[in-house]
């Protein structure tokens, strides 16, 4: 059965009930067939489509099945279809993989109850830890957790089967760290700190604080901690305002997403002309302030050689859902190579202290007994069970537009 055949039978559609698939709404029954045939196809070759029965498989990728995230799925397929067919140049038989789709936030554990058993479970973006870490827990499976960037990293190492958990990006931490190195580097060592109260910005701007305060700079304000500011109240705006002019800090650092209320309402505020406005966000419009800003997108060494075959195999600049799912492709190519009669779906022959190799060396090195690690294009693939990686990021600048005007 070819596998346009398999997506369009009923035991296909039976199939994929197995993980309570449903295709992104809106979309007609054409446009669900020929997506998830046409995709699968060109990335896995021969291999099954995803979820079309509940075979057996050495690799099994869960994707959201709907909201937000579900438009995730098709990057983190390129990019991982791309590590399988390196891997292929490299002389490997890439492992065999099904997809399925649950709904966002959904507990895989009755879902893949009844299902054979994979080596290896590459879990779906802002995936439950708790949940996952149960079931890797019970069924002593390894889980990659390519697209787990927020605040439950922090929890991480405390939940259970955190030993069997390896994100593959780096935290959001990691954006605050480098917010406060860069204003250090710059010379903004009195900076005041605000968020806008969610859970989300209040915790990164408390990991700023602390990583600021190591660094040798100074919080100022009322309780010299960071404050949350509602960008809806004038009167917490205009506190804002007389805080700025009494402490007078170098730069005001404000922690939430980019054209939120509280961004829209410092942008539009008369601040002193020497105070530098700081974002955990690249800096997109010049204000009358010069501004300094961290670009997300994180990169490993691997970057520029994977970004310039991903864009000749599906003509667009890949970003970082791209580079984790070849990320996630990189880890399931070499855990897949026997050694000495064993696989090493387990990780115990990663070692994030090694020099970075290319796919086709590490790989060759695996096969030989070697502890490896490949080099990674999302992060630094510095890797270990319950840990995020750690990477490269940019800062983004902008200068006040006085400056251009002179």
């Amino acid at each position: 059965m070819t596998t346009a055949d398999q997506t369009s039978s009923p035991a296909a559609n039976q199939g994929r009930a197995w993980l309570g698939y449903r295709p992104p709404r809106g979309w007609s029954q054409r446009q669900r067939l020929l997506s998830a045939a046409g995709l699968a196809a060109a990335l896995l070759g021969s291999q099954s489509l995803a979820a079309s029965s509940p075979q057996a498989s050495d690799v099994r990728l869960l994707l959201p099945s709907e909201g937000l995230l579900a438009g995730l799925g098709d990057g983190l397929r390129r990019g991982y279809g791309l590590a399988m067919e390196q891997s292929r140049i490299c002389g490997r038989r890439p492992p065999s993989l099904q997809l399925g789709w649950l709904p966002p936030g959904a507990d895989p554990g009755p879902a893949l109850a009844a299902m054979p058993r994979s080596a290896l479970l590459v879990a779906p973006p802002a995936a439950p830890l708790a949940a996952y870490g149960q079931l890797a827990d019970r069924q002593r499976l390894t889980v990659l957790l390519p697209l787990q960037r927020g605040t439950s990293l922090e929890r991480l190492p405390q939940q259970p089967g955190a030993d069997r958990l390896w994100p593959l990006v780096p935290g959001r931490s990691l954006e605050a760290d480098r917010l406060a190195r860069g204003l250090l580097e710059a010379g903004s060592s009195r900076v005041m700190a605000v968020h806008d109260g969610s859970t989300e910005e209040q915790s990164l701007t408390a990991r700023f604080g602390s990583s600021f305060g190591n660094g040798g700079g100074q919080l100022l304000g009322p309780t010299q901690e960071p404050m949350p500011v509602d960008a809806g109240s004038t009167a917490a705006l205009e506190q804002l305002d007389a805080d700025v002019a009494w402490y007078r800090p170098q730069a005001l650092v404000v922690f939430t997403r980019p054209g939120s209320p509280l961004a829209r309402a410092v942008q539009q505020r008369p601040w002193p002309g020497e105070l530098m406005l700081a974002w955990p966000f690249p800096v997109e419009t010049r204000l009358a302030q010069a501004q300094l800003g961290v670009d997300p997108l994180s990169r490993g060494a691997g970057w520029p050689a994977f970004a310039r075959s991903f864009r000749q195999r599906w003509g667009y600049q890949p970003g970082v859902v791209e580079g984790a799912g070849y990320d996630a492709g990189l880890v399931a190519a070499l855990a897949s190579v026997r050694s000495s009669g064993r696989s090493g779906w387990d990780l115990n022959w990663f070692n994030a202290k090694a020099n970075p190799l290319p796919l086709c060396t590490a790989l060759q090195r695996r096969a030989q007994g070697a502890a490896v690690r490949p080099r990674g294009v999302s992060s630094e693939l510095d890797l270990s069970p319950g840990l995020p990686p750690t990477a490269d990021l940019q800062l983004s600048r902008a200068t006040a537009l006085s400056e251009l005007q002179r």
